[in-house]
């Protein structure tokens, strides 16, 4: 643990001051600044034993909080894409003039889907991003992304096909 690797947490305490301002002059505002503080302190303590010596402390937990600040914009970012693209998709398809029911199949089966489905789903066929920006935005290679999507797309027209099998009425065959 970082906690015994540099003998105390004055050290990190002692930062705290100077993470707070670099937080605020960040993000602009206090509480966030706060919790941007005390999540790079937490994951400090959750890896500091990668760090070789003491003096890397403050430069790594600055570097820590702008990644973790930036990380929480992309992801805010994405959301308010993904929710207004969301809109903008129901809109299209109430547009399209397809049956309600069907619309209804379609939300579903979406939802059912596991939640790296629908992220990749999301990210690629509603808010069009190219594979290599969502490679890097989920921090995995262009491949996983392209297999991921194929995968998605894939369960997403199985349960659709599941679906309206189920809703073909059967007639008993009968022999004369």
């Amino acid at each position: 643990m970082l906690r015994s690797f540099f003998g105390s947490r004055r050290r990190i305490e002692k930062l705290v001051p100077d993470l707070k301002a670099y937080a605020i002059a960040l993000c602009g505002d206090r509480d966030q600044a706060e919790d941007l503080v005390q999540e790079a302190i937490a994951r400090a303590l959750e890896s500091g034993s990668r760090l070789k010596s003491a003096d890397e402390l403050r430069p790594w937990l600055f570097r820590v909080l702008r990644n973790h600040f930036f990380d929480e914009q992309r992801k805010k970012t994405v959301r308010r894409e993904y929710f207004a693209q969301e809109k903008r998709w129901v809109s299209e398809i109430n547009d399209q003039s397809l049956d309600p029911e069907d619309t209804l199949s379609i939300r579903k089966a979406y939802e059912e889907l596991s939640a790296d489905h629908r992220e990749v789903l999301a990210l690629v066929d509603i808010l069009g991003l190219r594979y290599k920006e969502v490679a890097e935005l989920l921090d995995i290679s262009p491949g996983t992304v392209m297999s991921r999507i194929s995968r998605a797309r894939q369960a997403l027209l199985q349960r659709l096909e599941d679906e309206a099998e189920e809703k073909i009425v059967k007639f008993p065959y009968e022999y004369r």
